[in-house]
């Protein structure tokens, strides 16, 4: 009898054990399909361009461990904006770049920026150590959070290793510690960098404070009387450095800093170098704000921003289609 009585308790105990092994394996199957990896993958009416980006790259696997990473992931809408409209040039990009794109794309830890002061560009890092800028503020009311001047659409998506933050707009790796440099690599902007040599201001944008810069491009410099890099070399460096000094300010500015922080009027002013204001405008389509043109007093019309955030170490730089002008 009491064989018969150990016997079925041994029986319950494997059953239990069974059961209780069978719960074990589904929560770490349920926890290991819930990773970052598959989340994105799952997700593929809105990310399915970054996740072709992230089955070229090592970080695919990455993103499969235990983590816990953040990962700021641009939308399909963000890469269509940057110039990829279709899945098939992701595919064909540079492998190069897309694993520069995709690592400045993704943080060690769990970050919840809804935790950080209510300031602006406060200093973070990716994955690989490459800096950014993130701004927490309030605008009509609502808390608005910005990386390097883009905006978080969505917040905090759980994954059992750690979160999505949801961007509108593809990041862009800094390629450059200097603003100097980054002029420099721009041949779009070879008039602006000779005359910043000209001017003896090339050594201020080699150093370690930080400037935000409005750089016209070379047209807007054949629209201004320079139709050459030589005859902005011959030019007068003194009328150079004055005009120069009104194309910059110190101090780090995204352009979505400047929604965040201008009224209702959507116009504000920004000091320059020089100390003279410049007019900002915001744009708008519906209600919802996307970007900036800018003025100088002498200007009949506003400059538009070409291509905008453009980060270095020591600043950031907006190209622009005009001069800014204080004088006739």
């Amino acid at each position: 009898m009491k064989k018969i009585l150990y016997t079925g308790i041994a029986v319950l105990l494997l059953a239990a054990c069974s059961k209780k092994g069978d719960d074990d394996n589904a929560g770490k199957e349920q926890e290991f399909t819930n990773r970052l990896t598959f989340i994105i993958d799952d997700n593929k009416f809105n990310f399915s361009f970054f996740n072709t980006a992230l089955r070229r790259t090592e970080y695919r696997n990455l993103l499969a461990g235990d983590g816990p990473y953040t990962v700021l992931v641009p939308d399909n809408s963000a890469f269509n904006k940057a110039g990829y409209g279709r899945e098939d040039a992701v595919l064909t990009e540079n492998l190069t770049v897309l694993n520069n794109l995709v690592s400045y794309h993704i943080l060690n830890g769990n970050w919840d920026f809804n935790k950080l002061p209510f300031t602006f560009n406060q200093q973070i890092s990716s994955i690989t150590g490459a800096s950014m800028f993130v701004t927490r503020w309030v605008k009509n009311g609502d808390t608005v959070l910005t990386i390097n001047g883009t905006r978080i659409l969505s917040r905090n998506l759980k994954a059992s290793n750690g979160s999505i933050q949801v961007m509108d707009q593809l990041l862009q790796p800094m390629l450059h510690q200097k603003v100097s440099s980054l002029i420099a690599s721009d041949t779009t902007l070879s008039f602006f960098n000779v005359a910043l040599q000209r001017a003896d201001m090339k050594k201020l944008l080699e150093g370690e404070e930080n400037y935000t810069v409005f750089a016209p491009a070379n047209n807007a410099f054949r629209a201004a009387g320079y139709p050459s890099a030589e005859s902005v070399l011959n030019a007068d460096p003194i009328v150079l450095k004055n005009m120069l000094q009104y194309q910059l300010f110190r101090g780090r500015r995204f352009i979505y800093d400047y929604i965040l922080t201008t009224g209702s009027s959507d116009l504000s002013e920004q000091a320059m170098l020089n100390g003279n204001n410049i007019q900002v405008a915001l744009q708008k389509q519906g209600v919802n704000y996307t970007g900036i043109r800018i003025k100088g007093v002498s200007n009949a019309t506003y400059s538009n921003i070409v291509k905008g955030n453009l980060l270095a170490g020591n600043g950031v730089v907006h190209i622009t289609d005009q001069l800014l002008k204080e004088n006739q």
